[in-house]
């Protein structure tokens, strides 16, 4: 399963941070989870921040893992700011053919239903 994992945060991280992230990505890559960071700063901002809530995205990675629970447990591992000015997401990738599976009469509901209710 596919993950989307974003790091929101509420100012600039320092030095310190940056090079802990960046051990952080390594980790990530030697096990095969996410082959690089996606940069906010690679990016574009198309609308002010409407939420209110003064964050920002900071990167994002794409994790590659097995359920949920491994997601989450990479995402334990980051090292974002621990004052509360930091908040992680973990957002579920739905893949093209997760959209159009059917079940048989009487099965489990497709998978984009089961994904709804994550």
């Amino acid at each position: 399963m596919r993950f989307m994992v974003l790091l929101k945060v509420e100012a600039e991280p320092g030095p310190e941070l940056n090079q802990a992230m960046r051990a952080y990505d390594a980790e990530l890559e030697r096990a095969g989870v996410a082959d690089h960071t996606k940069l906010s700063a690679r990016g574009a901002r198309t609308a002010p921040d409407v939420s209110g809530d003064g964050r920002t995205v900071a990167g994002f990675w794409v994790f590659d893992v097995d359920n949920r629970e491994d997601a989450a447990a990479w995402v334990r591992r980051c090292p974002a700011p621990a004052d509360g000015s930091a908040e992680i997401e973990i957002r579920l990738l739905l893949e093209p053919g997760d959209l159009s599976e059917r079940p048989a009469p009487g099965k489990s509901k497709p998978v984009w239903e089961r994904a709804m209710a994550f």
